[in-house]
């Protein structure tokens, strides 16, 4: 089974691109040409062999065909887009968001109609899509491209998948994004290269999922015969309170390391039922809240040590 990864560098393709070459899988992972110098997690499977690389980008729907062409692959992730934590309509938003985010699935679902269309595409859709007013460019970019994906999957026949990912996070998610950022403050203030950790609220809540293990969902999702949309997230909100608290606990820190300025609180997260995705792929995810933040600060000290 050969398997091409788009977004291979980040959090979600790394996990994803380790848990196909373990399963047996020739795995592909497609980089832009000036990234050889960044592979980061991969950086072992590609030094073993295990993983082969070939250039392409979004942006650029020929070097897709080209890809695709030459792999011919039996499965495509797509997990590459530009993110933008927290940057709603009225704040600025990084370059290329909607460019990649949304016109990348464009080129990507076309190179596929032309020269790979028995390929089986899973999509990294977001929850943001439930509710883009809230989540600026990066969910309103989100909902066209889920939207274009179930438009080739019923209009062009194409066996595409949209994986409704709700916020899910571990050691190698960027510290721009809440839970990795108060791990990693934590860490350093337990090893006296931060003083305090400053949140603006702590009351809100919100359904947080371990990367490997939402990244085994999209495997599942790729088996399927018949493609669809799955929502994955864990069923379980937890507070920012209850994340500082497990983080505070497991580096040996209490509230005194705190600083909160009770700003008001954000809308809740929209939450969706899972329980027709635990049904059709017979997931369910193995880490629990507190392990993940535990094994987080656990990662984040070791990398100041």
């Amino acid at each position: 089974m050969k398997a091409l990864i788009l977004g291979c560098l980040g959090q979600d393709g790394s996990y994803l691109a380790e848990q196909l070459v373990d399963a047996g899988h020739e795995v592909w992972g497609m980089i832009r040409p000036r990234s050889y110098s960044r592979l980061g997690w991969i950086a072992p499977l590609v030094a073993d062999q295990r993983m082969s690389l070939i250039e392409g980008d979004l942006l650029d729907q020929a070097s897709l065909e080209k890809a695709l062409q030459h792999i011919d692959p039996d499965e495509v992730y797509n997990l590459a887009a530009v993110t933008a934590p927290g940057a709603a309509w009225g704040y600025p938003q990084p370059p290329l968001l909607a460019d990649v985010t949304a016109m990348g699935v464009l080129h990507l679902l076309e190179a596929m109609r032309l020269r790979a269309p028995s390929a089986r595409l899973v999509h990294a859709s977001s929850s943001a899509i439930y509710d883009p007013g809230r989540y600026g460019l990066y969910g309103a970019a989100k909902l066209f491209a889920h939207e274009l994906v179930v438009g080739y999957r019923s209009g062009v026949g194409l066996h595409a998948s949209n994986a409704v990912l709700f916020s899910h996070t571990s050691p190698r998610q960027s510290p721009t994004f809440l839970a990795r950022a108060i791990t990693e403050t934590v860490a350093r203030i337990a090893a006296g290269l931060a003083e305090q950790l400053i949140l603006s609220n702590v009351d809100n809540r919100r359904d947080w999922g371990y990367a490997p293990d939402y990244t085994r969902a999209l495997a599942l999702m790729a088996e399927q015969q018949v493609p669809g949309d799955y929502v994955i997230t864990t069923g379980r909100r937890h507070s920012v309170r209850e994340l500082v608290e497990v983080a505070l606990a497991a580096a040996g820190l209490d509230w005194t390391a705190v600083k909160v300025t009770n700003m008001p609180a954000q809308p809740a997260e929209v939450w969706k039922s899972a329980n027709h995705t635990r049904f059709e792929l017979g997931w369910e995810p193995h880490t629990t809240f507190e392990e993940m933040i535990q094994l987080m600060v656990a990662a984040d000290v070791e990398a100041l040590s």
